[in-house]
C-alpha cells in the first residue's frame, strides 16, 4: 500500500479529467489517490424521508431520488475518473461526502478541507472554476475557499492545461 496520498476534489464535469491526469503525471509513484466528490442531497430527501417514515407516510420516491444521484455520481466516478487514475498503477479510494441541498461553495469547501484534514494527503488538487469575476463575488468559490482554509498544499489545475 501507498504511503502517500493525493486528494483530488471532483465534480461530475468533463473538466476534472484533467484533475486527474495532472496527479498521475505529477504524482506517480508510491501515491495514492483519493478521488473525492461533495454529493448536495437532492431536497433534503434523507431528512424528508426519516419525517415521513416517522408520521408512518413513507415517501419511496424521496429515497428514489437519493439513491439514483448517488448511484450516477458513483457510475461517473467508477467509468471515468477510477479508470484514469488506475492508468498509473496507483491505489485509488474513492469517497463521496453528502451535504444539503442548498449548500454553498463554502460548505462544499468545507466538507473538502475536512477530509484533507484527516486524511493529510501531500496535496490537494482542484480544477480552476470557470467564473467570471462578478459570479465569484457573489457566488463564492471552492477552489478559493480550499486554498484559504485547507491544511494540505493546494494545486489548482488551469482548464487550460494539456489534456
Amino acid at each position: 500500500m501507498a504511503s502517500k496520498k493525493v486528494v483530488i476534489a471532483l465534480d461530475n464535469s468533463e473538466a476534472c479529467k484533467k484533475a486527474v491526469d495532472f496527479a498521475v503525471d505529477h504524482f506517480k509513484e508510491g501515491y495514492t489517490y483519493h478521488l473525492l466528490h461533495v454529493q448536495p442531497r437532492p431536497y433534503d430527501a434523507s431528512s424528508r424521508i426519516a419525517q415521513a417514515e416517522a408520521t408512518g407516510n413513507g415517501h419511496a420516491v424521496l429515497w428514489d431520488i437519493e439513491k439514483t444521484a448517488v448511484k450516477m455520481t458513483q457510475k461517473i466516478m467508477d467509468d471515468v475518473f477510477v479508470p484514469r487514475a488506475k492508468s498509473s498503477g496507483a491505489e485509488v479510494v474513492v469517497k463521496l461526502v453528502h451535504c444539503s441541498p442548498d449548500c454553498t461553495s463554502s460548505d462544499i469547501g468545507a466538507a473538502i478541507c475536512e477530509y484533507v484534514e484527516q486524511t493529510k494527503p501531500a496535496a490537494l488538487v482542484l480544477m480552476k472554476e470557470n467564473k467570471g469575476a462578478i459570479e465569484r463575488i457573489f457566488v463564492g468559490s471552492v477552489t478559493k475557499y480550499c486554498v484559504i482554509h485547507c491544511c494540505s498544499p493546494v494545486i489548482i489545475v488551469p482548464a487550460s492545461s494539456a489534456s
